[in-house]
């Protein structure tokens, strides 16, 4: 098992990638903190992966926009096992909208959620990672956070951001032998992508016609990298943010 034994933290957990992420890792041997302000969903979520892996799993309700309830929640865990070996920063919001018609209090909420609570869970950890001298820390970015895509001016805006921010967590972290590095998934089946963008089977069908493989992401696809990234084979690799999304764009 790559991650016997970790304590990985996920947050928005409860659904879509985050859940499919919980599930590999707790797979893997970790033992899982599920964060999120669903708590009943993410309780009901880490009740079927501990059913499912025999691995213990623990739900947390957090507000990743709020200090107060990100420290509370790191002090818990903190309380309960003594140290934290991963943090996924995989929660975030999404709401479409051309420039000249977004509403300033959607494009506040998708950064609050998207860059500042993964700033606030990374400030957080860090510092219980840094006497330990090792860690690893993933954010979950966007290929929107590479490309330019349509009516997502304040979500593509905010996954540039988080990936600006691993580079410099990474920076200011590997003396002290954390990595932080980005996944950017695709075009991912989750219910945030049916919900906004794959809406009907002729959008479907054009977006997997983007993709070198001709195929729609799945959540366990994203879950896959964010396992290599939470293990040891990627020692060697900090400050990137890896494109995963079938070949839907390369090189960025």
């Amino acid at each position: 098992m790559l991650l016997k034994d970790k304590i990985a933290i996920v947050t928005g957990a409860a659904q879509g990638i985050g859940k499919a992420i919980a599930k590999m890792y707790s797979e893997q041997g970790a033992i899982v903190v599920l964060c999120d302000m669903q708590y009943d969903k993410a309780a009901d979520t880490a009740n079927e992966i501990s059913r499912e892996t025999g691995n213990k799993t623990v739900p947390i309700a957090v507000d990743i926009t709020k200090k107060s309830d990100v420290n509370a929640a790191v002090k818990k865990i903190i309380e309960m096992f003594g140290r934290i070996d991963i943090l996924v920063n995989n929660a975030g919001v999404v709401k479409h909208a051309l420039i000249i018609d977004m509403d300033e209090i959607d494009w506040d909420k998708i950064f609050e959620v998207n860059v500042k609570g993964t700033f606030l869970f990374t400030q957080a950890v860090a510092k219980e990672m840094i006497p330990l001298k090792k860690g690893k820390i993933i954010n979950i970015s966007s290929c929107s956070g590479k490309k330019p895509t349509l009516e997502e001016g304040a979500y593509c805006s905010s996954k540039s951001a988080v990936i600006g921010l691993t580079r410099v967590t990474a920076l200011e972290l590997g003396i002290y032998g954390i990595n932080c590095n980005a996944i950017c998934p695709g075009a991912t089946d989750s219910v945030m992508l049916r919900s906004t963008i794959v809406t009907s089977p002729e959008i479907e069908r054009e977006w997997i016609e983007k993709t070198a493989l001709k195929k729609l992401g799945q959540p366990e696809d994203q879950a896959k990298v964010a396992v290599f990234l939470a293990s040891d084979l990627s020692d060697h690799i900090t400050g990137e943010a890896l494109i995963v999304s079938a070949g839907e764009i390369m090189g960025q």
